[in-house]
């Protein structure tokens, strides 16, 4: 019965639509296009998640150059205008010690 509940529930859900995850490839379409974007002060991982959603363009973060800098308790800066993916990642970055860098499909981050 219990296996019975689990199939059910998992058929039902891969029915549902569901938005695209970090997994799924076909959601990632950066562009070098000028688009509006918003996104408040707040945590580094948190905004890097704001980014990637209203962009979708994928931020990779370099963790060997990042090792010894708190990234977790890192705040971003305000990010507000009609900005490319790029500049829009380099104004949230101004403040921490990290840098961005374009790479095929979207960004690096790193010190």
């Amino acid at each position: 019965m219990r296996t019975f509940l689990l199939s059910a529930t998992f058929s039902i859900a891969a029915l549902m639509p569901h938005p695209a995850t970090a997994q799924d490839a076909s959601f990632y379409d950066c562009q070098n296009d000028r688009i509006r974007i918003a996104i408040a002060p707040m945590r580094l991982d948190k905004a890097l998640a704001k980014f990637t959603s209203i962009t979708r363009c994928p931020v990779s973060i370099d963790t060997d150059q990042v090792r010894s800098r708190p990234t977790r308790t890192m705040k971003t800066a305000a990010t507000k205008g009609r900005l490319t993916p790029g500049q829009a990642l380099a104004r949230m970055l101004r403040g921490t010690p990290l840098k961005s860098t374009p790479i095929h499909g979207g960004f690096s981050v790193s010190k």
